[in-house]
């Protein structure tokens, strides 16, 4: 998720991201599709990351429950 924030921040202030981070995030999350923005596709990542952690905590609190 860092990785993505970074990108997107990058996006957001007009500069190019780091193109290892692209890869990174390309490589962690599979090809960019053809018809997603670099910005969206970041904005994918962090959601899918920020679910997944909502996931393993509504579990960790079933378990105590």
């Amino acid at each position: 998720m860092k990785t993505a924030l970074r990108v997107l921040t990058a996006l957001t202030e007009k500069r190019e991201p780091d193109p290892e981070d692209i890869n990174l995030l390309r490589t962690y999350a599979g090809p960019q599709p053809n018809d997603v923005a670099l910005d969206e596709f970041a904005c994918t990542i962090i959601q899918q990351a920020l679910k997944h952690r909502a996931q393993i905590r509504a579990a960790a609190s079933r378990g105590q429950g």
